[in-house]
């Protein structure tokens, strides 16, 4: 008997110069992303579902650039291995059972596998990088887009390779970006896929979490008018087109202090299915509280964005970051450097630090 499935959200919803700090800017206009003062220790990663996938792969596949990760609802480096969209679902997330259950079949020892061998052949960063460096993990108890198992499995694959990990996975939420600014209730599953949750009647900030294992002492959040600036960048120029499911505009949070020349720490945040900005407005790089926190503690903030693509494009009608292969109709490379749009989110990387 062949089981009918129920696809609730399709793969998983998931020295400065030239950009002056003006918060009054128009939103409308694409700025060149520019060069910071970034120090090489506080380069990070984080993403929600896809783009939590994707998170993972940009911080194994460059380990040396990238000094910790936080992921939410996503999964082990090469879950859905040579396996395209279809072993995806099946084994990652995306697809809700009638069990009310996210589709869920381990692939860790594959991908450890499949990691421990691109480390060995230098298409990825050593793997040894990873020991001690600092991992966030978010799961929901109520996820049915991604199994709590998906992500155990990642948390016992960081921990395989000596990484420091913070596995936040006792809140009643279904699948999303936690932050206090999230516009849903912490159980509601739906768009635009931010949630809040609390602790004891207060507002938890899961974002301060890892912000504060990535930095240490954090200086307070800025729950005011925000001093830096938040503006559009222009994705083509590194690659960004409809081949590899990326729109043409990506947005990037600059504070004060680092357009001014001070040295910063960087973050690059990856969004999940079903949130890019032609769906959800600036909703996710608004109420993801990451910049609150940068504003503060001096950290820009790249927000690349995706587009949704079909035939004679990649498949990929949700608009969620490439880690299964989409890209070209299927990127054999997608997890490793080469990856097509593993490129042109580094080159992203390259160009805020100035790092070759």
């Amino acid at each position: 008997m062949v089981k009918s499935f129920v696809l609730r959200s399709a793969l998983p919803v998931f020295f400065a110069v030239g950009l002056a700090v003006n918060t009054g800017a128009n939103a409308d206009t694409i700025s060149k992303l520019q060069r910071y003062q970034i120090d090489p220790g506080k380069v990070f990663v984080a993403g929600i579902s896809s783009g939590g996938f994707a998170a993972v792969q940009m911080h194994v596949a460059h380990s040396s650039t990238f000094k910790g990760a936080a992921v939410y609802a996503g999964g082990v480096y090469w879950c859905a291995g040579a396996g395209g969209a279809a072993t995806a679902l099946a084994n990652c997330g995306g697809q809700t059972l009638p069990t009310n259950q996210a589709s869920y079949n381990s692939t860790l020892a594959a991908s450890k596998a499949y990691l421990d061998a691109q480390s060995s052949l230098g298409t990825i960063d050593p793997a040894t990088n990873l020991s001690g460096q600092p991992v966030y993990l978010w799961s929901g108890t109520q996820d049915t887009v991604v199994n709590p198992h998906e992500m155990a499995d990642l948390n016992a694959e960081y921990l395989r390779y000596g990484a420091r990990v913070v596995f936040d996975n006792g809140y009643p939420a279904a699948h999303g970006w936690e932050s206090p600014n999230g516009e849903l209730a912490c159980g509601t599953l739906g768009s635009p896929f931010m949630v809040n949750c609390s602790v004891n009647g207060a507002a938890y900030d899961s974002v301060k979490t890892w912000l504060t294992m990535f930095l240490g002492k954090l200086n307070p959040r800025n729950n005011g008018k925000l001093s830096g600036m938040l503006a559009k960048f222009d994705q083509t120029e590194f690659g960004a087109s409809p081949n590899v499911s990326m729109s043409s505009a990506g947005s990037v949070f600059v504070p004060k202090a680092c357009a001014q020349g001070k040295a910063c720490g960087l973050v690059l945040a990856l969004h999940g299915c079903k949130q890019e900005e032609s769906r959800i407005g600036n909703r996710w790089v608004t109420e993801a509280g990451i910049n609150e926190w940068a504003d503060t503690n001096q950290l820009v903030v790249v927000y690349p964005d995706t587009i949704a693509s079909s035939a004679p494009g990649p498949t990929n009608p949700n608009a969620c970051f490439d880690w299964w292969g989409y890209s070209n109709q299927y990127d054999p490379n997608y997890a490793v450097k080469s990856g097509l749009q593993m490129g042109v989110l580094y080159a992203m990387v390259q160009r805020v630090t100035g790092r070759p």
